[in-house]
């Protein structure tokens, strides 16, 4: 449906050419296909109109984290075909891109098992009923990769890093719990950073800071032989 509207909105060159596209990143074919589209739609600003007509499942919380994933693919596509910045400066944004998929999987995982994290511990639902999976926190787009609720009905910040949480990111994270007291009134709000490696430098400037937990991600692969 999509090649047909594109061709209804006088764009079907543009769109032929991604459908015979031999592109690829990774394993990902189609996949980067509709992550062009999806940039293709966005710079024509027909994406909205797209969904409200053809794709209503877009509309919704699993509908938008599939749109987010396609341009994520397509921007690591991009980024594989650029020069790579081999700085510790540039590290954690480059592992995050060569290991997006595992961020999104890592992603999935907590959003649905927060309970493992603590008990009580629940997924934000706000008053408009937007969950908070990568929720938009300001004008500017940013956005707290999972924002969450405690038994007490605190809420929660918290920020996946798929490599190594190096100390700046207690930064962003302030940013956001700052910015939802202010947008929510409240007194309080908690931070959980999600690291595969928590470093010694992000552990000292956490030490004094209130409601700041960290954790270390593992990960277990299973095996088994198809009969």
């Amino acid at each position: 449906m999509a090649w047909v509207y594109l061709a209804q909105k006088g764009l079907g060159n543009e769109a032929s050419s991604i459908r015979q596209s031999k592109d690829a990143y990774k394993s990902y074919t189609s996949t980067l296909r509709r992550g062009k589209v999806v940039k293709l739609l966005k710079e024509n600003n027909a994406l909205e109109e797209f969904v409200d007509k053809y794709w209503p499942y877009g509309k919704t919380q699993q509908g938008q984290n599939k749109i987010k994933r396609y341009e994520r693919i397509y921007e690591a596509f991009l980024a594989s075909r650029g020069t790579t910045i081999e700085t510790e400066e540039h590290e954690e944004e480059n592992s995050e891109t060569e290991k997006f998929a595992l961020e999104e999987h890592l992603q999935e995982y907590l959003y649905s098992n927060l309970m493992a994290l603590e008990p009580g511990l629940k997924l934000w639902k706000d008053d408009r009923g937007v969950e908070g999976v990568e929720y938009n926190i300001d004008e500017d787009g940013r956005r707290i990769d999972i924002l969450a609720i405690d038994k007490m009905n605190v809420p929660v910040v918290i920020e996946l890093k798929v490599s190594r949480g190096y100390q700046k990111v207690i930064g962003q994270c302030l940013y956001y719990k700052n910015r939802l007291k202010t947008l929510l009134n409240i007194p309080k709000v908690r931070i959980m950073i999600i690291a595969h490696e928590i470093t010694p430098e992000l552990k000292t400037a956490a030490l004094d800071l209130p409601d700041v937990d960290l954790f270390e991600y593992k990960i277990n692969f299973k095996v088994e032989k198809v009969q």
